[in-house]
């Protein structure tokens, strides 16, 4: 299935030592006031001080949501469950005062992110950024069905990504001045000036701080914190599944409350487990059209699951086209559905052409399916030898995964693993460390 990898909560580069993802910081300067200030400041749990952190929303989230904004409103609750303080505002110019540190995420929204950016390193407030970055130079090339990847396929890869950022900015008006800044300076030189303005980097695996070493030829430092996986998916405690899905900004709402999840008497083992599933947002990148045409030779039921993504309205009924009286097609779940979803298939199968931690991948594994997963990633941290591992660029091989994943016993070892280092508190935790290694560390100038 796999060796095993494993995935530190925290620690100065993926293998450990120093280096261009370790313990390198430029231009240093020490802000002694506002780290006299944390230092004094009252204990959180576990004996961590207690902070004040700002975590900075991209001004998107309302029209695209997404894997980032799950795990920043899980990082937010639970910080505040370990007792500190946290602000959250999509704002340009955030009221930074006492604040201890601003946490940005998602390093695909630079162009986005700019002016907050600027704003921080102008009032000297210590940042860090969640990258949740994987190069997507391989999906752009030959993972895009149909005419798309074809021209892209001919495109330099700086080209290409001018290209994309100006289709996008014709779809988003709203962010259209930001993304022509990506058009002119191109998305690699964008990006590097923007990790450069950050005092330290927070990656969800190995596997992703070693891409973004290849980024910059110094990066600033980095550390871990996996993602984690719902209550919901794992605990009896209805109250906690409430809490873990509460609001962060005043136009969210929460996925459900504690009664309309349900006790958790509801949700049993099944006792006989059939087919394939795969959820998640219908998008190219996800391969949903990949695994229909790899598993078409196989007497198997292949159920998918996910909402649309409005950048590739079209790609559901491309799907649709391709699937045959096997394949049931299905738009956005409740977790409620979900969960008996996860609980009812034998194989949860998501081959994208990459994941960064995959969270619905976490939830089959708490449910009891057997999971096949992309071999392009940080998965294998996560599932290690108890998964299976598919190249979204052969359908032979995501058959072959999926047939071993099939005719395998059920692997509850899979479970165990999750819910032993994978969980949002665990998260967390893992989380305060990196924070206090940043704000303890040298800082660059502003």
């Amino acid at each position: 299935m796999g060796s095993e990898r494993t995935l530190l909560g925290c620690c100065a580069s993926p293998d450990g030592k120093p280096g261009k993802t370790g313990w390198f910081h430029r231009g240093l300067r020490m802000d002694s006031d506002r780290r006299s200030r944390y230092r004094g400041s009252s204990q959180g749990v576990g004996g961590d001080r207690r902070m004040r952190v700002l975590m900075h929303v991209r001004p998107d989230w309302r029209e695209l949501p997404g894997g980032d904004l799950v795990q920043l409103q899980r990082w937010t609750v639970w910080l505040r469950r370990l007792g500190h303080e946290v602000i959250v505002s999509d704002q340009a110019e955030p009221d930074l005062r006492n604040i201890d540190l601003v946490h940005f995420h998602n390093l695909a929204r630079a162009y986005a992110l700019w002016p907050a950016l600027e704003h921080c390193r102008r009032a000297g407030v210590p940042r860090v950024l969640t990258p949740l970055y994987w190069p997507t130079d391989e999906f752009d090339r030959i993972g895009r069905p149909g005419l798309a990847s074809r021209i892209a396929h001919w495109l330099p890869d700086d080209w290409r990504g001018r290209l994309k950022s100006a289709a996008r900015s014709i779809r988003a008006p709203g962010q259209r001045r930001a993304l022509l800044r990506e058009v002119w300076l191109g998305p690699r030189t964008l990006t590097r000036r923007f990790l450069s303005g950050f005092d330290a980097l927070i990656a969800n695996s190995q596997a992703e701080a070693a891409e973004l070493g290849r980024l910059l030829d110094v990066l600033p430092s980095t550390y871990l914190a996996p993602s984690g996986v719902d209550a919901f998916f794992w605990s009896s405690d209805s109250k906690l599944w409430a809490e873990e899905r509460q609001p962060i900004l005043q136009a969210g709402k929460a996925h459900q409350s504690a009664e309309e999840l349900g006790s958790a008497e509801q949700y049993v083992d099944v006792a006989h487990k059939a087919g394939v599933l795969c959820v998640a947002r219908f998008d190219p990148q996800k391969a949903q059209h990949r695994l229909i045409e790899a598993l078409r030779p196989m007497d198997v039921q292949l159920t998918l699951a996910g909402p649309d993504n409005p950048n590739y309205p079209a790609y559901r009924r491309y799907c649709q086209q391709l699937a045959g009286p096997r394949v049931t097609i299905l738009s956005r779940r409740s977790s409620v559905e979900l969960k008996r979803l996860y609980t009812g298939c034998k194989v949860f199968a998501l081959c994208s052409w990459y994941e960064i931690s995959a969270l619905s991948g976490l939830e089959a594994a708490c449910s009891g399916a057997r999971v096949v997963m992309t071999n392009r990633g940080g998965w294998r941290e996560y599932g290690s030898e108890l998964a299976w591992y598919a190249d979204p660029a052969d359908l032979g091989s995501i058959r072959r995964a999926v047939e071993a994943a099939l005719q395998a016993p059920a692997t509850p070892p899979l479970r165990e693993r999750v819910l032993a280092s994978f969980t949002w508190e665990q998260s967390a935790r893992a989380l305060v460390q990196a924070y206090d290694r940043a704000l303890a560390a040298p800082r660059q100038a502003a």
